[in-house]
């Protein structure tokens, strides 16, 4: 799976569901995060958004991006599942 275009996070949020809301702003960061980081707290998302959500309505936005292939739960907890691949071990190393 491909991260979501442009056209989709608009479609997303122009639904006025508050959960496609949420899950917009998720993708939108984890485009730019390394795949396997873990989500930080609901409430970063919401901060963001000057809104305030419910558990219930997070866990909606997580599942909703599982489905399209942005997070997964393999290992535990929500994290990206089409972020930047980490850099290797050779690319880690800092030239002497």
């Amino acid at each position: 799976m491909t991260a979501p275009t442009a056209v989709q996070l608009a479609e997303w949020r122009d639904t006025g569901h508050p959960y496609k809301l949420i899950a917009a702003a998720i993708a939108v960061w984890a485009d730019r995060q390394e795949r396997g980081t873990v989500l930080p707290d609901d409430d970063v998302f919401g901060r963001d958004l000057d809104v305030v959500v419910s558990p219930a309505t997070y866990q909606r936005a997580k599942r909703f991006l599982v489905t399209q292939g942005v997070l997964s739960t393999s290992d535990g907890p929500y994290q990206v599942a089409l972020g930047r691949l980490p850099p290797s071990p050779r690319e880690q190393k800092v030239p002497s």
